[in-house]
């Protein structure tokens, strides 16, 4: 034992090393350390060794004896197994299932078009045939029930196959009843058409035309009732309310395509007889309109045709006739150039008319001479001019070689008359001058120095020019017309040049 530094021995103290903790704070006991475990393995392996070697002794052997295993035996089980049957057997299993898959297929679509209601016996007949096949499957007869399978199998492909031609009888049948006026009957094949194919556009058609048929009866019944009575636009009038509500019922097309036959024959009698009856009273305008509302009815017809010709040609000589008058007349009163412009809307339209051609020519000639004379008249101090002057006599000449003229002819003839005879005669004109300017008169001559100073001149135009020395120039313009000048003609220069 150790000592202390002064030479004491140590003592154990008294304070424990460890702790207890108390019954609530300790950790639980594992299982595998529990001592109820231990005693139930006790027991098991207790039993066990009396199962092994106590048991055996206690039971006693059984009374028949044994079963001796043969080699002959042996060898008579191993000839009697068959695998190519088996092969055969499963074979003919996996057929008779394929056959009814299929088989099912085909009944599921029959009955999703209704076979039932289209056929209920024959269908039956293949399902019977079909529970025959199942008898046989169940006795594991494999190829007596593929037979039956594939029998019930054609049957039902055999009603598949008789769809289209079953749907098209039950719309014969609906339409059938409905071109008889039965309703209800020709709504039963229609139902019963879309029982087997729901999507027929047909049948759709005939069930929804069904529920207006009686209406549409009694339309038809009334317009055929009023075609009797021949008030057609009455008749139209049902026959179209008829249409209304089913648009392809064939009497209420042919009823109506009737009456509006009716009608249109009635119009276009109409318009034809007022064609005619304003040709007769020469109203040609009104008579082309109603053959063209005849032709319109009927287009291309040979009757409106001809009338209508007959409108336009009568039109056309009327109206040429009633211009060449007009034009007539406007020459009478010497309007040439108004005639002159009827007679080329004549020709315009018909070249061929030999009255307006030479009414052309004459209005033509004359409306060109009466200008010419007018051209004169207007300016008369032009026949200074000698050229002219010799103009102005040719038109003279011409306008006096007219037969029959008229009082405008006559009057402007006597008016170029006078103008040629003033146009040579002179006429007395004063000047008036400051006795300093030197005047010269252009086409006269020089005048000289003077105060006062008259010469007799023929009517035109003339210019006199002054000088003198120191002082601008002066010119004067005056006209002399057959009657003189009412003032003196003054010149003289008054401007000194600076």
């Amino acid at each position: 034992m150790a000592s202390s530094n002064n030479g004491d021995p140590i003592r154990p103290a008294d304070i424990p090393l460890t702790q207890t903790a108390p019954p609530s704070q300790r950790a639980p006991v594992p299982w595998q350390q529990k001592p109820v475990t231990y005693i139930a393995l006790a027991g098991s392996i207790l039993l066990a060794l009396v199962v092994i070697f106590v048991l055996p002794s206690l039971v006693k052997p059984p009374q028949t004896p044994p079963v001796i295993i043969e080699p002959e035996a042996i060898q008579t089980q191993a000839v009697k197994e068959t695998p190519f049957r088996d092969a055969q057997l499963a074979r003919a299993r996996r057929e008779s299932q394929d056959s009814l898959s299929k088989l099912l297929e085909k009944q599921s679509f029959l009955e999703k078009n209704n076979v039932l209601l289209w056929d209920k016996q024959a269908y039956q007949t293949a399902l019977n045939k079909a529970a025959e096949g199942d008898l046989s499957y169940r006795q594991r007869e494999f190829a007596e029930a593929q037979e039956a399978y594939l029998d019930a199998l054609n049957q039902l492909a055999a009603l598949e196959n008789r769809i289209p031609e079953v749907l098209s009888t039950q719309l014969k049948k609906g339409d059938q009843a409905f071109t008889e006026g039965n309703a209800a009957e020709a709504r039963q094949y229609y139902e019963l058409a879309l029982a087997i194919d729901a999507s027929n556009s047909e049948a759709v058609s005939g069930l929804e035309r069904t529920t207006t048929l009686d209406k549409v009866l009694a339309l038809v019944s009334q317009g055929n009732t009023a075609l009797e009575e021949q008030n057609i636009e009455l008749a139209q009038h049902f026959f179209e309310q008829a249409l209304a509500l089913d648009s392809l019922h064939p009497d209420a097309i042919s009823g109506s395509e009737q009456a509006a036959k009716l009608i249109q024959s009635r119009d276009f009698n109409s318009a034809m007889s007022r064609g005619y009856q304003f040709l007769e009273a020469n109203k040609f305008t009104s008579a082309a309109k109603a053959f063209r509302e005849a032709l319109a009815l009927r287009p291309g017809d040979n009757a409106a045709n001809t009338g209508l010709a007959q409108a336009n040609t009568a039109s056309t000589r009327y109206t040429t006739r009633t211009q060449l008058n007009q034009a007539a007349s406007l020459e009478k009163k010497e309007q040439w150039h108004q005639a002159l412009a009827i007679y080329n809307r004549v020709l315009t339209r018909d070249s061929s008319v030999v009255e307006a051609k030479l009414g052309q020519i004459r209005s033509s000639t004359r409306a060109d001479l009466s200008d010419a004379i007018d051209r004169v008249l207007a300016s008369p101090l032009r026949l200074a001019s000698a050229n002219v002057r010799q103009h102005a006599r040719q038109l003279l000449k011409d306008a006096e070689g007219i037969n029959s003229p008229g009082s405008k002819h006559v009057q402007q003839i006597a008016q170029l008359k006078q103008v040629l005879r003033s146009a040579v005669t002179p006429v007395t004109i004063n000047f008036t001058s400051d006795n300093a300017t030197n005047v010269t008169l252009f086409k006269v001559g020089e005048l000289g120095i003077f105060s006062q100073k008259a010469l007799s001149l023929k009517p035109g135009n003339y210019v006199a020019v002054g000088n003198r020395a120191g002082y601008r120039d002066v010119r004067v313009e005056f006209q002399v017309t057959p009657e003189g000048i009412a003032t003196p003609v003054e010149v003289i220069c008054r401007e000194p040049i600076s």
